[in-house]
């Protein structure tokens, strides 16, 4: 476990904020008061620039941005043995518990949906940067990926952990078909949840 110095006003916890919205970066500066010392950026590539030339005591990070998400972000901080213990919360107004556990999966510490609770954040906050912690959710909970699309007026949903394909007339009915089969082989104690990095890939071909 790293060592951390004591919270003092002469030396103010680092803490990095990955944020593309003006508003909640405003928000944040309001939560976190004047005692620390907040870093502001936009993406989660300029947010890995900023690990790898300065030294952060945590990192705080929305889920969704323009160009994808926190979780390869999260990932990339996890495999740089300097970074293996920097502590990072992920908040997200869609963070609910399948989200959450995706997150923790990725190698975040904990996570808190928007709109934040400022006493209960800032309670985060400081017990995270006194002794980092990792959430450890009640409930069991497995996270699949699985992609559906649509074509000539069908929906069709690709799970690749199962390699099953299912077809329905409506998104939500393919969706109920899915996990129809992925509880049953959870049932049969079939190993799930192994997916990760996942993106949706287009191709252009020349017609």
């Amino acid at each position: 476990m790293e060592k951390r110095l004591p919270m003092t006003d002469s030396v103010p916890k680092q803490v990095l904020y990955v944020e593309d919205s003006a508003t909640s970066q405003l928000l944040m500066r309001k939560y976190l008061g004047s005692e620390y010392a907040l870093t502001v950026t936009p993406s989660p590539r300029a947010g890995l620039a900023l690990v790898k030339e300065r030294a952060f005591d945590l990192v705080i990070t929305d889920f969704l941005f323009p160009a994808g998400d926190a979780l390869e972000f999260i990932t990339v901080l996890r495999r740089t043995k300097s970074h293996t213990e920097l502590p990072v919360v992920v908040v997200s107004s869609s963070l609910d518990m399948a989200l959450l556990h995706r997150v923790l999966k990725a190698g975040a510490n904990d996570g808190m949906a928007k709109p934040l609770p400022t006493t209960d954040f800032r309670a985060m906050i400081i017990r995270m940067l006194r002794e980092a912690y990792i959430r450890v959710p009640e409930e069991a909970l497995t996270s699949v990926t699985c992609f559906q699309w649509t074509l000539k007026g069908e929906f069709h949903e690709y799970c690749p952990e199962l390699g099953v394909r299912v077809s329905a007339s409506t998104r939500d009915e393919a969706a109920a078909q899915m996990l129809k089969l992925l509880e049953t082989h959870a049932a049969q104690g079939a190993p799930l949840g192994f997916t990760s990095q996942e993106k949706s890939c287009i191709h252009l071909l020349q017609s």
